[in-house]
Parts: C-alpha cells; sequence; structure tokens
C-alpha cells in the first residue's frame, strides 16, 4: 500500500505543475493595478496640466543628460520662487551644469508621476544619461489625500516607474533616493516656515519603510539607490528644522546637504570626472 500512495502522490504532484500557469501559485495572485492604486497612472480631475504641457514641448525640442523627477521637493529646486527661490543657485550649481530638466510636481505621487510619463514626458529625442528619481512621500499621508498607500503599494508605485523609464530608455541609469523623512505632530511648535507639514508617526513609518523597500529595486548595473536621510535627522532622531523648517521640505541648506551628497554618484553614473 505504500508504494501505491507514492506512486499516486507523485502523479497528483505532476498533474499540479502541469495545470498551474507558468510562474506557480503566484502568477495567480498577480496584481492588476486599478484606479487608486499607487501603481496605476492617474490625475485628479480638475489637475491643472499647464506645467505638464511645458515641460512636454521643452522635451521635444530639446535633448537633455540629467533628469530630476519628483514631488514638491525636486520642485523646490530652481523651479519654484517665493521662500524657494534661495534654491535656484543650487539648480545652477548642480544640475543645470549638466544639461538637465526638471520633471517635479508639487503634491504629486507615484501614480500622478506615471501619468505624466505615460503621457509625454519620456519622448525625449535621445535618452538622457541619467534619471534621479525622489517619490512616495505624499503617497503615505493620510492627512492631506483621500487614499493613503501602504510601503508596498508605495514601493510597487516606484517600481512601476523605474520600470517604465527602464522599457522606454534602456541605456539611461536611474538613480532613486531613499524617501526623506517627515516631521511627526510633536515637532509642530519647532517648525519656522509656514505652512507646517508635520504628519502622524503611523504616517511617518509608512514613508520610512517605503523608503527601505525601494532600495530592493536598485541592480547595481542599470538602477541604483542611495540614502542621504541622515542629513535631516538629529542626535535625537527628530527632524533638524534648521535644515528642513517645514517638517517636510529642505530649505537651501537642507537643499545642499541632500544634493551635495548625491552628488558623486551621480556624477560617475552619467560617467563625468570631477
Amino acid at each position: 500500500m505504500t508504494s501505491i500512495q507514492n506512486h499516486t502522490g507523485k502523479l497528483f504532484f505532476l498533474l499540479l505543475i502541469l495545470l498551474i500557469p507558468h510562474g506557480g501559485f503566484s502568477q495567480s495572485r498577480r496584481h492588476t493595478p486599478v484606479q487608486g492604486d499607487a501603481d496605476f497612472p492617474y490625475l485628479p480631475p480638475g489637475t491643472d496640466l499647464e506645467r505638464h504641457e511645458q515641460k512636454v514641448k521643452a522635451i521635444r525640442e530639446k535633448e537633455y543628460d540629467l533628469v530630476l523627477v519628483g514631488n514638491s521637493i525636486s520642485q523646490t529646486v530652481g523651479e519654484i520662487g517665493g521662500k524657494y527661490e534661495p534654491l535656484k543657485a543650487v539648480w545652477e550649481r548642480y544640475f543645470a551644469p549638466h544639461n538637465a530638466i526638471n520633471l517635479g510636481y508639487s503634491g504629486y505621487r507615484t501614480e500622478n508621476i506615471l501619468w505624466n510619463l505615460y503621457n509625454g514626458e519620456l519622448n525625449f529625442r535621445r535618452s538622457p544619461k541619467l534619471f534621479v528619481l525622489l517619490i512616495g512621500t505624499n503617497n503615505a499621508d493620510s492627512r492631506h489625500f483621500p487614499i493613503a498607500h501602504s510601503p508596498r503599494q508605495i514601493y510597487a508605485g516606484t517600481k512601476a516607474i523605474v520600470d517604465l523609464i527602464r522599457q522606454r530608455h534602456p541605456s539611461s541609469k536611474i538613480l532613486v533616493l531613499c524617501i526623506f523623512p517627515k516631521g511627526l505632530d510633536e515637532q509642530k511648535d519647532e517648525a519656522t516656515s509656514p505652512p507646517v507639514f508635520s504628519f502622524t508617526p503611523s504616517d511617518a513609518r509608512k514613508a520610512c519603510k517605503a523608503g527601505l523597500l525601494t532600495r530592493k529595486l536598485a541592480d547595481n548595473r542599470n538602477v541604483f539607490w542611495i540614502n542621504v536621510n541622515k542629513v535631516f535627522v538629529r542626535p535625537d532622531g527628530k527632524i533638524n528644522v534648521a535644515l528642513m523648517p517645514d517638517l517636510l521640505h529642505p530649505n537651501l541648506a537642507g537643499t545642499e546637504a541632500w544634493v551635495g551628497g548625491i552628488e558623486p554618484e551621480m556624477l560617475r553614473l552619467m560617467g563625468i570626472n570631477k
């Protein structure tokens, strides 16, 4: 009886292998993105597309070597006035000399960046040498957005961006930055630059975990990952408001710190000796 049972078990196992789609059990559970997911291209109704249209036009008319992709933290580097006007000096020093374009958008999340990329912002005449990607902090924000994503969902959204860039520009390098730390509500009174963006511990943890998960995207051949977050954190583990005065956006000194921190890797990936 034992040999018959063993033989029957082997037959069942072989039939199971034949019946399961290639890729195993995980294939049947593959996630299909839908509207609202971090990896589904989407812009809310009423979104002002003027900046996007300007960028698509610029991409169509000129060749670029360096592309900054992200949310308001990226956009403040040279493309927002007011209190961020001094940050234009950072753009002129670190990015402009390398034929760069800024594709940062205030308030954007992974799904919004995906929409931009699918709708003209990857139509470069020649593949850029390097994309620098900093995205995901807004996905973890349950206070200012109707949907907050989990760390794994934010990772999936970031991966979708990286995969799309790789598909469209396989010769380009991608440098993924770990999501910057967020200031907690307990530090709200320390902030010195209104409006203040303080966050719940849960949202801050989600952003932190998602940022660390994105390290998995690096193959160290075409996609690379870097974490410069220590420049924003005091010895007590809280945000250094001298560098991030509203608890989310770096000021001039903070931007000098993080951009200076990635510059050696950025230049290396572009093949530039300094």
